[in-house]
């Protein structure tokens, strides 16, 4: 059962969502419009180099912390 990651096209509301159903309607928990579509997942991973994501970059591109060790990921 994948966790899915959505747009809201309405509010523009980003949100994640557990799938048990492919085909099952989703509605944004924002606004409760139904015309949310699907973002393609990026995933992230930690080994000795640090936290890399799925893309091949640092995942802490954002992240304001001098090292990993402060950094949320």
């Amino acid at each position: 059962m994948p966790i899915y990651e959505y747009v809201c096209t309405e509010c523009k509301s980003e949100f994640e969502l557990l799938v048990f159903d492919r085909q099952a309607s989703v509605s944004c928990p924002q606004c409760g419009s139904g015309r949310a579509r699907k973002r393609p997942s990026v995933f992230a991973h930690k080994g000795d180099s640090g936290i890399k994501s799925s893309a091949g970059e640092s995942a802490c591109a954002g992240c304001s912390a001098s090292s990993c060790k402060g950094c949320s990921g």
